[in-house]
């Protein structure tokens, strides 16, 4: 996506009320346990990227999709040191 620099505010702008209407509808979906396309959190994602680098706020519904991701992050990585531990300390 190329921004040009006389129409961001407007596309960023854009970028955000689209995004507040598709993790709207995710935030929906999770709530009556159906299934998220992967590409719609894909598309959610990216959206939080052009707003980060832009320096726009994240709408709310994205906010919370996004520490809902991270926390699921999170909880895998410790999983994953969890499952390792044993291993730790040893080397072949």
């Amino acid at each position: 996506m190329t921004v040009e620099a006389g129409d961001s505010p407007d596309r960023l702008a854009e970028v955000s009320r689209l995004s507040t209407l598709l993790a709207d509808r995710v935030l929906a979906a999770q709530a009556a346990e159906e299934p998220v396309p992967k590409a719609h959190i894909n598309a959610l994602l990216d959206a939080a990227i052009i707003l980060d680098k832009y320096e726009i706020a994240l709408p709310e519904p994205l906010g919370q999709i996004v520490d809902q991701i991270s926390d699921a992050e999170d909880e895998e990585a410790g999983r994953l040191a969890w499952l390792f531990r044993p291993f730790q300390g040893t080397r072949d």
